[in-house]
């Protein structure tokens, strides 16, 4: 089954959220699709999570490999 994917939910899951679990549990053998634009959302993520100090910028860049 396709299942539309937003950035939030991917976030949710590279960054050990509550809601990883649930989310990886639905979606787990599906295919994911997105919008062209997520790796740019995805970094924009990854800027304010910078920003708000919760993320220093050695483990930024690793993520965005």
């Amino acid at each position: 089954m396709d299942i539309v994917i937003d950035t939030s939910a991917i976030v949710a899951v590279i960054f050990n959220e509550p809601e990883r679990k649930a989310i990886i549990k639905k979606t787990n053998g599906q295919t994911l699709i997105g919008p062209g634009s997520i790796s740019w959302e995805i970094g924009n993520a990854f800027s304010a999570i910078f920003m708000q100090g919760r993320l220093t910028l050695e483990e930024a860049l690793k993520g965005l490999e």
